[in-house]
């Protein structure tokens, strides 16, 4: 499994290529190296083969009338001349009836064949069969000291090349890649999320045209746009869900706060709602009067004319009470059933029984037309003030809905205040 890039150490590019490319110039050389030393040693043999027939050939003329002439320490002392030379290991001059004179600074093996086997002959005029014959041995140890020295200037000059070159391209891949990918990685890192606007600028002399670096800011500056433009549209959904869902949310509020049927506030709104009146009252010492309000004998109707009918009684009793109430200050909210409570603040018993009063004639003295039929109701009413003090909303409600039951034993289709 590969490690993730924050466990692994560090290495930079420029440095790794500089690696490879001397890694791969090492091989250059060692390859051209070889090639080159080895035509060099072949020419240099070819050479060495030649200087040796060379120098055998202009030495057999002063050898040639030192043994015309008999003379053996001038035949000794020109071997010893030869063999004075770094090319040369032995020689030796052999003669037909005196033993050979040799020579030389490094021992050679009698049965490996000379370099270079001339004949003596008789000095020009003079006529007669060879003198004597001239044996020549190269000095291969100096032949190969030679070549080695060789090599070796042309390897340290290719090495003193690869060097400067290295250091050439090292210094280019810094400025070059090094030092703009550096300044990327930092830029990136350092980038916060309410900075994306800010651009990506690098130290950079400018070009007449464009490379991979250029292309690289360039991509990052248009994903910074990119993302720029992604986030804000991003906001503006989030802005838009945020509004759609609070949009839903009051409309699930307003539904579970609402009766279905009639549209009036339910039995939990009421709940919430009044407490917070009563509060008001108490804290300004403001008045407040509740009507508890029924329909008079809903079972016989319902029973009568059908539930749907029924359903049409209850919401056009409820629009005919909610006509009557201020916009904006009274309220009323179903309890349940058929019965309903309407909250008029800054409003005393005596002005909440007219009101109720009248409730109950506007819905007595109209019939209600039910899926068809015309249908006559009645109501019975309940009425309290708001005493302050202690008292509470279900205290308050419990004296209103006692009112109710007793204009209901008392007849219906009445108004009785809890004095």
């Amino acid at each position: 499994m590969t490690a993730s890039p924050e466990l692994r150490p560090f290495r930079s590019l420029a440095w790794r290529l500089i690696r490879r490319i001397a890694l791969l110039a090492l091989l250059c050389m060692l390859l051209v190296g070889g090639l080159h030393a080895a035509l060099d040693y072949r020419s240099s043999l070819a050479s060495f083969r030649s200087l040796m027939h060379v120098i055998g050939t202009t030495s057999v003329p002063p050898l040639s009338a030192a043994l015309w002439e008999v003379e053996p320490e001038l035949i000794r002392e020109q071997v010893e001349r030869l063999a004075a030379l770094p090319e040369v290991a032995q020689v030796r001059v052999r003669m037909a009836l005196d033993e050979p004179i040799q020579a030389g600074r490094v021992a050679v093996d009698e049965a490996e064949p000379p370099a270079v086997s001339l004949p003596i002959g008789p000095p020009p005029g003079l006529g007669g069969g060879p003198l004597g014959l001239l044996d020549i041995w190269g000095d291969t140890r100096h032949f190969g000291e030679v070549a080695l020295h060789r090599a070796v200037r042309i390897v340290a000059g290719y090495g003193l090349f690869i060097v400067m070159v290295c250091v050439i391209v090292a210094w280019v891949l810094r400025r070059e890649l090094q030092v703009p990918l550096q300044q990327i990685a930092r830029f990136a890192a350092q980038l916060q999320p309410n900075e994306l606007s800010r651009p990506l600028i690098l130290e950079r002399r400018v070009r007449p045209s464009v490379d991979e670096i250029d292309m690289v800011s360039q991509g990052f500056r248009q994903l910074q746009h990119d993302l720029s433009g992604h986030i804000d549209r991003l906001d503006l959904l989030v802005a838009e869900r945020t509004e759609q869902l609070a949009s839903a949310l009051d409309e699930v509020k307003r539904l579970s706060l609402t009766d279905t049927l009639t549209g009036c506030p339910n039995r939990r709104s009421l709940d919430e709602r009044l407490p917070r009146e009563l509060e008001r009252c108490r804290r300004y010492g403001r008045s407040l009067s509740v009507i508890f309000a029924d329909v008079d004998h809903f079972k016989r109707v319902n029973d009568t004319f059908g539930h749907v009918a029924g359903d049409q009684v209850l919401r056009e009793v409820a629009a005919r009470l909610r006509e009557q109430l201020r916009e904006r200050i009274d309220w009323m909210a179903r309890y349940g059933g058929e019965e309903f409570v309407i909250v008029l603040p800054e409003t005393r018993l005596p002005a909440a029984l007219q009101i109720a009063d009248r409730l109950r004639q506007l819905v007595r003295n109209r019939p209600i037309d039910a899926d068809g039929a015309q249908v006559h109701v009645t109501s019975s009413f309940g009425v309290a003030e708001y005493r302050g003090g202690d008292e509470a909303a279900d205290q308050l409600l419990a004296r209103a809905d006692a009112m109710l039951y007793q204009a209901k034993a008392e007849g219906r289709d009445r108004v009785c205040p809890a004095l």
